[in-house]
């Protein structure tokens, strides 16, 4: 008997993880994030389990104009 259905697996897949550039440990969401413009957000991560903090810069593209 399996107790996860595929539907919890496909989700858990399509949420993005990180892992700690340290100890390895996966990183599920950011501690915080910030807009930096309409482009742009700046997310600050933080290990559980060894304490290592860093961020990440998202870029998106410009909208196609149409």
């Amino acid at each position: 008997m399996e107790l996860r259905s595929p539907a919890i697996r496909k989700f858990a897949h399509a949420r993005p993880v990180i892992d700690c550039a340290q100890c390895g440990e996966k990183i599920f969401a950011p501690d915080w994030s910030e807009y930096l413009d309409d482009r742009k957000v700046r997310h600050l991560w933080a290990c559980e389990a060894c304490g290592y903090q860093f961020e990440t810069i998202a870029r998106f593209p410009e909208p196609v104009a149409g």
